[in-house]
């Protein structure tokens, strides 16, 4: 096949699945491009004034995303988010969750159309990436969570042993209570469980400090996902079986901050 004889099936292809209506406001746009439900990927090019247009989609894809509990106003995937829509000039609107580009002249319609349809396939992948995305956010969300819910009481540091007779055993997080509660409530050391290597390392240490018999810390396995399904039945039993802490954080963020809390003895008024 020639090159132009290329160019010319490929024209025929992107633009038969084209579709423009006219609506009040402007024009609805149907693409060639489907999303996961197999319809295609529309949105709306309407008047800004009597010059300049506006392209937006209807607000229901990140609406979709925020039904999934997706968080997208905020860590990695927010982060992720901002950059795909700014590479495209446009950003969503946090009231109406829809994605708009601000007003541009007529003269750019055809581009301006290109870069929005390019960000709104992008930001379909958020979807697809959910479950590798949930898991490298995972140390961040949780973290976010626990200062949340007890940074006021407790003084909280990463990647550290809990003591010089513990180097071996870094933990992700040691919450360390301040002075007004260091007689009531005990040091906790947390790991952050999304696969059976930190399942180990949670229970290696656990067993070493009841080898030495220390009782002034809780060793917490927080587990990510309630399917578990990186983590083997077996390795989950032993520690279960072992009494290991483990809460579960995802889909229940509330009541794991509240285990955490009673696990360590801190007043029930603490976790908002």
């Amino acid at each position: 096949m020639r090159p132009e004889e290329l160019k010319k099936v490929l024209c025929t292809t992107f633009c038969g699945g084209i579709s423009v209506q006219p609506v009040p406001t402007g024009y609805a746009i149907s693409s060639a491009f489907e999303n996961s439900s197999g319809d295609p990927i529309s949105f709306y090019i309407t008047h800004a004034d009597e010059n300049h247009y506006i392209i937006e989609d209807d607000g229901g894809y990140l609406a979709h995303l925020i039904a999934k509990d997706i968080a997208i106003d905020q860590g990695t995937r927010g982060q992720l988010l901002d950059a795909i829509l700014s590479a495209g000039n446009a950003h969503w609107d946090r009231d109406t969750y829809e994605i708009r580009t601000e007003p541009f002249s007529g003269e750019d319609i055809a581009r301006k159309v290109i870069e929005f349809l390019s960000s709104m396939i992008r930001v379909r992948d958020l979807e697809l990436l959910t479950r590798d995305v949930v898991r490298s956010t995972f140390r961040e969300d949780a973290t976010q969570a626990l200062v949340g819910a007890l940074g006021v009481v407790a003084n909280i540091s990463e990647d550290e042993p809990v003591s010089k007779d513990f180097r071996d055993f870094p933990a992700d997080l040691i919450i360390r209570p301040r002075p007004d509660f260091q007689q009531r409530v005990r040091t906790g050391v947390v790991y952050f469980v999304n696969s059976n290597d930190k399942l180990n390392e949670a229970l290696l240490l656990q067993m070493e400090q009841r080898q030495l018999d220390r009782r002034d810390f809780e060793v917490i396995a927080l587990v990510e996902d309630p399917e578990m399904r990186s983590i083997k039945r077996k390795n989950f039993q032993r520690a279960q079986n072992r009494e290991l802490a483990m809460p579960i954080f995802r889909e229940d963020e509330h009541g794991a901050m509240n285990y955490i809390r009673r696990r360590l003895g801190y007043p029930r008024n603490i976790v908002a």
